[in-house]
């Protein structure tokens, strides 16, 4: 009897052994899963910040050198006003003026001349114009034998570069009263031989708005130092301490701290950790001059907040199924450690979906975000499937054209989603200086095949519309084709298939080049767009929706109402799916052109002839026009001054030295309008793409467009161009009220 019961208890303390070690190893393996999880979570955030924070530094420093560029192309196309009077010496001071009126990015603006170049004038001769506390132009002379500008980095090294050079911050007691970067040239006289230097100084103020706002997280912030490691922009105090600031300056000053390059090259990485705060400082050298430095500073807590959160409900998680496997271990061990298993895949599968969800529905743009133009209606829709893919559209209005895109990434989950962010990037920061829909297609395919290890591509459609034409120029890149519907009746509409020509989807060939098309809308078309997610759309019965269906339901909508149209879409989708799970996602845009009627209250024109001198002819007219819409100051001046600009410019460039020609001006309102077209027969030129030009060229190498237009941007509201017919013609938009027009 005693051994039968020491056998018995021999087997239980056998049973709980065995019980205590299946608990301890199925406690061992769950930890492993959710530190390997963890692991390769890291992993996925850490990649993400990176591809953040490249393109955090490459759009900064895009935003630093168009600000940068805008200076220079402001002091670069004013040197022939400057040289054609030099022979006037108190002239500078009206030029010097006029150039820091153009934008309040620039501080001031000075001229110093060789020691007595001017004999009545004494040695020292630098006029400066600056803004003032009170935000008004000021000009004066600052030459003198306190200020010997001879003597200074800024002079000396304008000299040695012909073309120009950006000097790095410095102290200005005497001109800008504060500290400036400022961009140099040496001005020649028609002797080809340098007689002065032109500065052109610009507000850090200004550069540091630029840079000190939409941050990837909210503590997160950019710096931009020179090539020696001084400080030139950084966040306001408000935002971060200076001790901060210079703890980051610190680090990428100092030699001995330990750095390495990033995955794509682009960029050095250093990790610091503190009492307080760990993080990462990306930092890259900035293209061409200045030869500054840009790092953006991400702390650990804020990457890694979703992690640290994931990680929680994860212990949680495991506490509950601890809790579990005690209670059924001896029965139910085998299934409960399969269904740990598969709720972890579960959860990590739903988890990337979430992020991917999340990123395509922040970047597209919202109903309320659409923009709101009179001339069109539109409307795009996505409706996500439940395997989140990466289709992506974008519409946005620019100098009198409509921008827009519609495209498809190949692939499913977070590659695709991150694939489609970059795309409607690229689309944006391109299409905001171009207007070729084919030369928009290029450069958004050649920065896709850059490190596309995993041969991902887009299908893609990119069109421009221009409104006051209805011309449309389009590229499209493997995409499915778009329609064109003309409404006949309310009922009946006439629908084709937009004749487009099927170039490569970007992402597969860095060197292929695309194809423009253009066909012209009539008022009342609608343009709809679409992907694979409509024509793919399958049922219970899994028949494909197809593009037969399509064309046929195009025939049959009521395209009177963007809205209503692309609804009365959706729900014959839904319809026919009859709640049938769909693989891809469905994304609908439409474009209906309507332009309005002008009812004009004025309609003036005149005919010049390409001779600067017929200015006055033109000022004369215009203060008739205006004086009759009774416009004054202080907006006719201006009016005035943008459009005898727009004509100088036309005048000077559209027509080759020696060659005649004509320019014509029209002038019209509606009483909420004004409008100022100009057209010419001369040389193909677009000004509206005039800030892309390449301000390493001369002013011979150079394409058209210059001061004039940087001015004209200032003044109006919008300018549009077009080349129609062998003519250029540029519109001039203004939006002011008028009450009533006098008659002659």
């Amino acid at each position: 009897m005693k051994a039968t019961s020491t056998r018995l208890s021999f087997l239980s303390s056998l049973k709980k052994r065995k019980g205590l070690l299946i608990i301890i190893t199925a406690a061992l393996l769950l930890e492993f899963l959710s530190g390997a999880q963890y692991f390769f979570t890291h992993r996925l955030l850490e990649k993400e910040l990176e591809l953040r924070a490249e393109s955090e530094l490459t759009m900064k420093a895009i935003l630093i050198k168009s600000n940068l560029n805008d200076a220079e192309e402001v002091l670069n196309l004013s040197m022939w006003k400057i040289q054609a009077h030099l022979n006037v010496p108190d002239s500078t001071y009206i030029t010097m003026r006029r150039l820091v009126s153009f934008s309040p990015l620039i501080q001031g603006v000075g001229i110093a001349f060789e020691p007595y170049y001017y004999p009545q004038k004494g040695k020292w001769f630098e006029v400066y114009a600056r803004r003032n506390a009170n935000g008004e132009v000021e000009t004066v002379q600052i030459g003198g034998p306190e200020h010997d500008y001879t003597q200074r980095d800024f002079y000396r090294q304008a000299f040695a570069s012909e073309r120009g050079s950006w000097i790095d911050p410095y102290f200005d007691n005497e001109g800008a009263k504060g500290l400036i970067p400022s961009y140099v040239r040496p001005v020649f006289d028609r002797t080809n031989t340098a007689v002065a230097v032109a500065s052109i100084d610009v507000s850090l103020e200004r550069l540091t708005d630029t840079i000190d706002n939409r941050h990837i997280y909210s503590s997160s912030f950019i710096l931009v130092l020179t090539e020696n490691g001084k400080p030139v922009l950084g966040p306001s105090e408000e935002r971060i301490s200076r001790a901060t600031t210079e703890f980051v300056m610190g680090l990428i000053n100092d030699s001995t701290v330990t750095r390495q390059p990033s995955r794509s090259g682009r960029s050095k990485v250093i990790h610091f950790d503190t009492d307080r705060r760990d993080g990462t400082v990306f930092y890259a050298n900035m293209k061409g001059q200045p030869h500054w430095q840009i790092a953006v500073v991400c702390y650990d807590d804020e990457v890694f907040a979703s992690l640290n959160k994931l990680r929680v409900l994860m212990l949680l998680l495991l506490l509950l199924a601890f809790g579990v496997l005690l209670f059924l271990v001896w029965r139910f061990a085998r299934d409960e450690k399969l269904l740990q298993q598969k709720t972890l895949e579960q959860e990590r599968t739903d988890g990337e979906l979430r992020i991917a969800s999340n990123i395509q529905r922040t970047l597209l743009p919202e109903d309320e975000s659409l923009p709101r133009i009179s001339d069109v209606q539109i409307e795009g829709r996505l409706i996500p499937a439940k395997a989140v893919g990466g289709d992506l559209y974008n519409v946005f209005e620019r100098d009198g054209k409509l921008f827009f895109c519609i495209g498809d990434v190949s692939g499913k989950g977070v590659p695709a989603a991150i694939i489609m962010a970059i795309t409607q990037a690229l689309f944006r920061n391109i299409a905001s200086h171009s207007h070729h829909p084919a030369h928009i297609m290029e450069q958004m395919n050649e920065a896709s095949c850059r490190n596309n290890k995993e041969n991902i591509f887009v299908t893609l459609f990119v069109g421009v519309l221009d409104l006051p034409t209805g011309r449309l120029r389009y590229c499209n890149a493997g995409h499915e084709i778009p329609i064109i519907t003309s409404t006949i009746t309310k009922t009946i509409t006439s629908s084709l298939p937009l004749d487009a020509k099927p170039n490569l989807p970007i992402g597969l060939f860095n060197d292929f080049k695309y194809e423009m098309q253009e066909t012209t809308m009539q008022p009342g078309d609608t343009l709809f767009l679409y992907t694979d997610g409509l024509t793919e759309a399958r049922n219970i019965r899994r028949e494909l929706f197809g593009r037969e269906r399509v064309m046929r339901l195009m025939e049959t909508c009521d395209t009177t109402d963007a809205k209503a149209f692309v609804d009365n879409i959706v729900m014959k989708v839904q319809r026919f799916a009859d709640g049938a799970e769909q693989s891809d996602d469905l994304t609908l845009l439409a474009i209906r052109y309507t332009p309005k009627e002008e009812k004009l209250i004025l309609d003036e024109s005149l005919t010049l002839h390409n001779d600067v001198k017929e200015v006055t002819t033109l000022s004369a007219f215009i203060k008739e026009v205006l004086a009759r819409l009774e416009i004054g100051k202080p907006l006719a001046p201006k009016l005035r001054l943008a459009l005898e600009e727009a004509v100088v410019n036309v005048m000077e460039y559209a027509y080759p030295t020696g060659t005649k020609g004509e320019v014509g001006i029209r002038v019209t309102s509606d009483g909420q309008q004004l409008k100022f077209i100009i057209t010419d027969s001369g040389i193909s030129f677009n000004p509206t793409e005039v800030a892309t030009a390449d301000t390493t060229l001369s002013a011979e190498e150079r394409p058209v467009g210059g001061l004039g237009i940087l001015l004209v941007r200032e003044l109006m509201d919008s300018i549009n161009y077009e080349r129609t017919n062998g003519k250029n013609v540029l519109t001039l938009l203004k939006n002011v009220k008028i009450i009533k027009c006098k008659n002659e």
